[in-house]
């Protein structure tokens, strides 16, 4: 009778532990759903927020994956990739809107840096065949005329590249291999002319104060 009821007992606990895990992995996969369904909504938005907006934006992402930080092992492989690549993304979108809100970029002349650069107003909604000639025309504009840019030109400089890099992002798994080698080229040489402005920023620092 002893024996009965131990058994009875470890498979109604048994019973219990799977029904939670069952449970738990039921909501999690309710939260993915919800975060993919408010990243799509936001990706489309993304460049139209105002700074008023931005607070409400950041805790709705905090309550949307407060569960998910908590139970991330939980996920599948491919859900935490997923889960993983939503993350990135919109630290990438955090990202510039903290430098946009820091810079206080105009909105019409960021709209013309984001024409001459890329060809469109419309980075958010390149195609992912078209990326790599954004990227190209990015970078030759940045060769062509960046001896001329004072520190607030390479404030918009930057903000439409990483507007830029935000867009590759979405679309990375959509890119052939071609691609994704010719665009992380363009993004280096971006660096490197960056680099080289603030070196010769410094350089005439030291000079001035000898």
């Amino acid at each position: 009778m002893r024996t009965l009821k131990k058994y009875l007992l470890a498979v109604l606990f048994t019973g219990t532990i799977v029904g939670v895990q069952a449970q738990t992995k039921s909501q999690l996969e309710q939260d993915m759903d919800n975060l993919r369904s408010w990243m799509r909504k936001k990706s489309v938005q993304a460049d139209s927020v105002t700074r008023a907006e931005w607070p409400t934006i950041k805790q709705e992402f905090k309550s949307l994956t407060s569960s998910l930080d908590k139970n991330t092992q939980k996920l599948s492989d491919e859900s935490k990739a997923e889960y993983s690549q939503y993350k990135s993304r919109y630290g990438e979108w955090e990202e510039r809107n903290e430098i946009r809100k820091a810079v206080n970029l105009e909105g019409q002349e960021l709209e013309r840096w984001e024409k001459q650069m890329t060809g469109t107003t419309r980075i958010a909604n390149i195609r992912p065949q078209d990326l790599r000639e954004a990227y190209i025309r990015l970078t030759d504009y940045t060769r062509t005329y960046r001896r001329n840019w004072n520190l607030r030109d390479w404030d918009y400089a930057e903000f439409v590249f990483g507007e830029l890099n935000t867009r590759k992002a979405e679309v990375l798994d959509k890119l052939n291999n071609g691609d994704k080698i010719k665009i992380a080229a363009l993004q280096v040489e971006f660096a490197t002319l960056k680099k080289s402005r603030e070196a010769q920023e410094l350089y005439q620092d030291m000079r001035e104060k000898r």
